[in-house]
């Protein structure tokens, strides 16, 4: 009874982990979800593992290496006829150690190091550029939704107005071009809905391709954080903060750094370095006096040991080549590391200015809105009176609908920069 208790109970917990569930997704269930299916990130992680095997061998390259040989040869000299062939075989051991190599294992370490923490960071940089592609396409599809509501909205009214002035139009009340612009104004509110539809229905397709959800799977969002604007911070405190969260920045120090220790590896090649070296060897014969090939082997024994000193004399300017080539990549990493402390200036008082402007143009908007809202109802009930013709109601609906793309637009830009600065200042 326990056991089938047991294995239901996994079966649930398998079923659960397989059906994934992407009913009222968050902003931040979104993002998490393109993390998690990403390939791109799935690609980065693979250079963290082998930066950090390249840290591994640059670490071993302190110890003793071994290596083994064996061979089977053959001699003899053709040229004489009482030249015998003779068979042998040799084998043996060898290993050595570096005792000193100017620095050049220690810079080579270091260096692996930095690259691994780039590797690191890189992966890093790549999950936050597909937050931003995220946010981006998110917030696209919530301002298309509500474009579409609001296309329904101004098409109902237009259809509704089209039906009263049609029983005008049969009473005599109503002349044929009035109803004319009343059945185009259908029509124009028509084909807005359709636009609008047609547009979510591609940024819903570019999201649901970012979440790599499969074709055909329902998946539903919940709306952003649309709580009051508030004012932005001060650059400096933003600017402050981005520095901190960049890693744009930080891989950028970590490249100066890795440059500096490349600088060190080369110019260890102008100094000389000490080895030790050992090797022990044996080998037997079988055209000999004494087949025992123990009694070979043992007879055969021998050892090497010696302590190597290298000293470069010419070298044609390699080592001076190599030097100059590691110094002028520090330099261009130091260049680099500048431009994007400027970039990352530049971009946060941008988004900053930005997101204060949206703020104020939100709350300017939806005054203007509501007014025009207000305006296009007492427009409607003159028309319904005969206090206004449908030209003029037609125009007031205009300036209502431009109020209503005025305020979508600036809302949903002012809450897609608010999350990309949050974004930038560690804050999302």
């Amino acid at each position: 009874m326990y056991l089938k208790l047991i294995s239901l109970f996994m079966l649930l917990l398998a079923f659960e982990a397989f059906a994934q569930n992407y009913q009222n997704l968050t902003l931040q269930n979104c993002v998490e979800i393109a993390k998690k299916n990403s390939l791109t990130i799935a690609s980065a992680k693979l250079s963290e593992k082998t930066a950090a095997s390249s840290l591994e061998q640059a670490k071993n390259a302190r110890w003793p290496d071994l290596s083994g040989r064996a061979s089977q040869g053959v001699s003899g000299n053709p040229l004489f006829e009482d030249s015998k062939t003779r068979y042998g075989f040799s084998m043996g051991i060898n290993s050595s150690m570096p005792v000193y190599t100017a620095g050049r294992i220690g810079h080579s370490v270091n260096r692996a190091e930095y690259q691994k923490e780039i590797a690191g960071l890189n992966s890093e940089a790549v999950a936050r550029s597909l937050s931003e592609q995220v946010i981006r396409v998110y917030m696209q599809v919530w301002s298309l939704m509500e474009s579409e509501s609001s296309a329904k909205a101004a098409l109902e009214l237009s259809k509704r107005l089209l039906a009263k002035d049609s029983v005008l139009f049969s009473s005599g009340s109503f002349t044929a071009s009035d109803l004319a612009l009343a059945f185009a104004q259908v029509a124009s509110d028509s084909l807005s809905l359709l636009q609008a539809q047609s547009s979510l229905v591609q940024n819903y397709t570019a999201l649901r391709q970012l979440l790599e959800i499969p074709l055909n799977t329902d998946f539903t969002l919940l709306p952003p954080d649309s709580a009051k604007a508030e004012v932005t911070e001060n650059y400096a405190t933003l600017l402050a903060l981005a520095q901190q969260n960049s890693i744009d920045k930080k891989m950028d120090s970590l490249s100066v750094l890795a440059a500096g220790e490349a600088i060190g590896v080369a110019n260890a090649a102008r100094y000389p370095s000490i080895s030790f070296s050992g090797s022990l060897s044996t080998g037997f014969n079988w055209e000999v006096d004494n087949p025992r090939y123990q009694t070979q082997l043992k007879n055969g024994l021998g050892y090497s040991l010696s302590l190597g000193l290298s000293i470069p004399i010419i070298d044609w300017g390699a080592a001076a080549d190599g030097v100059l080539q590691a110094q002028v990549a520090q330099e261009r990493a130091q260049i680099t590391a500048i431009n994007t402390q400027k970039q990352l200036e530049n971009a946060i008082e941008q988004l900053a200015l930005q997101v204060e402007t949206y703020r104020l143009q939100w709350e300017v908007s939806t005054i203007q809105m509501e007014a025009q809202k207000l305006a296009l109802d007492k427009s409607v009930q003159q028309h319904e009176l005969g206090m206004m013709d449908i030209s003029s109601l037609i125009q007031q609906q205009t300036i209502f609908n431009n109020s209503q793309i005025r305020h979508n637009q600036a809302k949903y830009s002012y809450l897609l920069g608010k999350v990309l600065l949050d974004l930038q200042t560690g804050n999302f």
